[in-house]
């Protein structure tokens, strides 16, 4: 069923980075600062999703006078900072993977909920910025995940029909996605595991991005 993939999409976040959990501990304190609690079990509604889907469901539990700006403001400084000064480490096998997929000639792109300017620093502080034909955020499409607006665009800028790009995912909303937009869906989980109805939109789930590379090379180098 792969033998005629010409593309591989990647999300970023908690799939080729550990951010996950610096973003958590952003987003609490943050919360924290202004008077307010996050669980993580909470905080796992925010996996994947974008900022105006993040600001929706606060103020859906905490009411619309909820000081967004100042606390998304806050979430970043501090994430940043933190970031910095720490580094943010690549997922085992990230690196390899990209390499082998270069290698075969296959297409790789980006489509992140994460803002341009914070997805070209990470990639560009890695060292594999140049590894991605195109970087598709949701600052660049009407919708973000799970609607298939993002891994669309996707397909549309590199010029490859949906059924033969691949997407890697570590957070459900991102399978949904990926799913909704008639592509191969391959879930790494990061932070959050696969409910039964997500397990039905995916085409495998793999434990790390190294199992990726040799589920790949059994499948794409024949």
């Amino acid at each position: 069923m792969l033998a005629n993939i010409r593309a591989a999409i990647f999300d970023m976040d908690g799939l080729l980075f550990d951010t996950e959990s610096i973003a958590r501990w952003a987003w609490q304190q943050a919360l924290a600062s202004h008077g307010y609690i996050m669980s993580d079990n909470f905080y796992s509604e925010f996996v994947g999703r974008d900022l105006s889907w993040r600001e929706k469901i606060l103020k859906q539990r905490y009411g619309n006078d909820f000081p967004f700006d100042a606390i998304k403001k806050h979430r970043i400084e501090i994430g940043d900072r933190r970031e910095l000064q720490e580094g943010l480490p690549m997922k085992p096998g990230a690196l390899n993977l990209l390499c082998q997929l270069n290698s075969l000639g296959i297409i790789i792109a980006l489509g992140t909920g994460t803002s341009r300017s914070r997805t070209i620093r990470r990639l560009s502080n890695a060292g594999i910025l140049p590894y991605f034909t195109t970087i598709v955020t949701s600052e660049d499409v009407p919708q973000g995940k799970p609607a298939p607006d993002i891994y669309l665009e996707v397909s549309r800028r590199i010029h490859v029909a949906p059924l033969q790009c691949i997407v890697f995912e570590d957070s459900c909303v991102g399978v949904e996605a990926a799913f909704s937009a008639g592509m191969y869906p391959i879930m790494v989980p990061d932070i959050e595991q696969p409910s039964p109805e997500i397990r039905c939109l995916t085409y495998k789930i793999l434990d790390s991005l190294e199992q990726a590379s040799e589920f790949l090379e059994q499948r794409l180098e024949a």
